[in-house]
């Protein structure tokens, strides 16, 4: 019965990436046809962003806005995609584009996310820190700086993607004690500690939607993914000998995850909000012209009113006749 389950939620599975890969390769020459016409249109994807899916907009701090309202343009590219019947559609990069600003010197900001499979059977997301070159006002309040700090410490000692499993919950069992100890590894950095602090110190729900470029998610290299997809791993596995679904994968490092709902927004950005741009920025023109309209009846009943006073003040005063033109 397990066997029979598993293999028809895989087949299931293999279905809608293959229709994802498909629809990708046959939609992508159009979508970019539509930002080319998307450039000749004011303020079109400040528009769309006032607009976004709830998993999108609630993520968006008041000091966000006016950043985001300088955006010019946003891409998404399933870049590990080969041809219709090639490539993993799951990864995407997201690319935004922004005019001159106060906040970051960047025109453009990119954020590569792989999807990978761990061994235990966690299937996700994950990237790498990406640096935002801020002006006098970092609207993440320092936190995407030293997550990227962090990242470059690590590749420095070599323990980024090469840690074992093993080694990550021995820095989860030692996090504290790192903090006061000269270990040598990277809990004992300065920018391990820092981060891990800011991070704590920090609520999840008052996070810039910057805060994105920095999210990393597991820690799951992509020759762990290749093995683990190959070796067919995870919940096929774990259907088959009637054991319950896995649990996630363990983070890069303890502690130091600064944007926890990166692959939902990633997502959003996606599989939503991209794709239905032109819904959305339709959808919002709609709204606006229909608070217009009754903005505009508001007025006009307000004056009616103040008119109709005005005419029981002066019941007894004669009337101007109405001025005529010929």
């Amino acid at each position: 019965m397990y066997d029979t389950l598993a293999r028809i939620e895989e087949e299931i599975a293999n279905i809608e990436l293959e229709y994802l890969r498909k629809t990708y390769t046959a939609t992508r020459p159009k979508l970019l046809e539509r930002a080319t016409a998307i450039e000749a249109i004011p303020d079109f994807w400040p528009t769309v962003i006032d607009e976004a899916p709830t998993e999108i907009d609630q993520r968006i701090q008041p000091r966000d806005v006016p950043a985001l309202n300088c955006l010019t343009g946003i891409d998404v590219e399933r870049f590990e995609v080969l041809d219709a019947d090639n490539g993993e559609a799951r990864s995407i990069k997201l690319t935004f584009s922004f005019k001159p600003n106060e906040w970051f010197h960047d025109e453009t900001i990119e954020k590569k996310l792989h999807w990978r499979m761990s061994k235990n059977g966690w299937s996700g997301l994950v990237g790498e820190p990406v640096r935002v070159h801020w002006r006098d006002r970092d609207l993440t309040e320092g936190l995407l700086d030293m997550a990227f700090n962090l990242w470059q410490k690590e590749k420095e000692l070599e323990v980024s993607r090469s840690c074992t499993q093993q080694q990550i919950k021995t820095l989860i069992l030692h996090t504290q004690q790192a903090r006061g100890q000269n270990r040598d590894d990277i809990g004992a950095t300065d920018e391990f500690k820092l981060l891990v602090e800011k991070v704590e110190r920090t609520p999840q729900d008052a996070i810039s939607i910057f805060g994105l470029f920095g999210f990393r998610g597991h820690h799951i290299s992509a020759q762990e993914s290749l093995s683990a997809m190959d070796g067919k791993n995870g919940m096929v596995e774990g259907a088959k000998s009637g054991v319950e679904g896995p649990e996630k994968g363990l983070p890069a490092l303890p502690g130091t995850e600064i944007y926890p709902h990166g692959e939902e927004v990633a997502v959003a950005f996606g599989e939503d909000l991209y794709p239905g741009a032109t819904q959305y920025f339709t959808a919002a023109k709609e709204r606006d012209t229909k608070i217009s309209e009754e903005e505009l009846v508001s007025d006009s009943d307000n004056s009616q009113s103040s008119d109709d006073a005005n005419d029981e003040n002066h019941a007894g005063r004669p009337h101007k006749k109405p001025r005529t033109y010929s």
